[in-house]
């Protein structure tokens, strides 16, 4: 990792004697040089969040950091390729352990068995057919079971939107229109890992997920 330019800064400060007399000790330029060096390593952290440029950067920045410290992501979904191919992408790419629910009825029952052990929570919306009710039911009992987990919603209804925090009264932290891509995962990790790292919004914020031609 570079030397952070706030360090640097301190360096150049602690030479400097500020045209004091020689011999006379050099003042610190704050009070409590700790306190400031947590303050400016807490700032290069956050600078340095998630800003790797490729995939397999990405992925090895949330390896090294342990970004998702179980390592585990649930999804909530039907059987399809689009679902098993993120699956693959999860496991393969980001080396996370993914647990797959694909029976509705079931859906409660693993949300909150899982609720101390996933990272991340994925969700296909078009898995709900015909009763968006549920949907709306669930999506709550998900928020209140992961309070600090990123929640992914899928479905191809959605719009196809520049990777930015949109206005909208979604009850998730990112949105991802089906089908899937490698890019649009990679955008949503990216995503995911920022808001493990930094926290939520209250309320969240969804994010919308370009997807790009694989």
């Amino acid at each position: 990792m570079s030397y952070p330019f706030f360090h640097r800064l301190i360096d150049r400060l602690a030479k400097t004697d500020g045209g004091s007399a020689k011999g006379t000790p050099v003042q610190p330029a704050w009070t409590s040089v700790g306190l400031s060096e947590k303050l400016f390593d807490e700032y290069d952290r956050r600078v340095a969040d998630i800003k790797a440029t490729s995939m397999e950067e990405t992925a090895r920045d949330i390896k090294q950091r342990d970004v998702f410290e179980n390592r585990t992501a649930l999804v909530f979904a039907s059987c399809s390729q689009n679902t098993m191919n993120l699956q693959i992408w999860l496991e393969t790419i980001f080396d996370l352990d993914v647990v797959m629910v694909y029976e509705p009825s079931q859906f409660y029952e693993w949300l909150y068995r899982f609720a101390d052990l996933a990272d991340l929570v994925f969700i296909e919306r078009d898995s709900f057919v015909g009763d968006a009710p549920s949907f709306g039911r669930f999506m709550c009992a998900a928020n209140e079971a992961y309070p600090e987990c990123p929640i992914l919603v899928m479905s191809k209804d959605f719009e196809t939107n520049s990777f930015e925090l949109v206005e909208t009264d979604q009850t998730c932290d990112i949105t991802l229109k089906a089908p899937l891509s490698q890019s649009s995962i990679w955008q949503a990790m990216k995503a995911a890992g920022d808001i493990a790292l930094n926290g939520k919004n209250d309320p969240p914020r969804p994010v919308m997920a370009k997807v790009y031609a694989a």
